[in-house]
């Protein structure tokens, strides 16, 4: 799998148009300097190409079961996926 660059990650974290999942998740991956093939692997994922999609916000509703996913890949609690409004 082709990585994404680290300034994707800076550009998904702090774009208004993604979605708050995938702002989460790229904060977090730079935070403990992840890669998506990390955080595939940390959380159990086939391959990093679902968690790209997540991150960049092409996936706007992710399943349930990824959400849990990436919470233990980023150890984040699950409460952090809600967005408050």
């Amino acid at each position: 799998m082709r990585e994404l660059r680290h300034d994707n990650l800076i550009l998904f974290s702090e774009d208004p148009e993604n979605t708050h999942i995938g702002r989460l998740v790229a904060k977090q991956m730079l935070a403990l300097d992840y890669k998506y093939a990390d955080v595939a692997r940390r959380g159990g994922f086939n391959d990093g190409n679902n968690v790209i999609m997540i991150v960049s916000g092409r996936r706007r509703d992710p399943y349930f079961s990824s959400i849990v996913k990436l919470s233990k890949a980023l150890d984040l609690k699950l409460e952090k996926f809600v967005e408050e409004k």
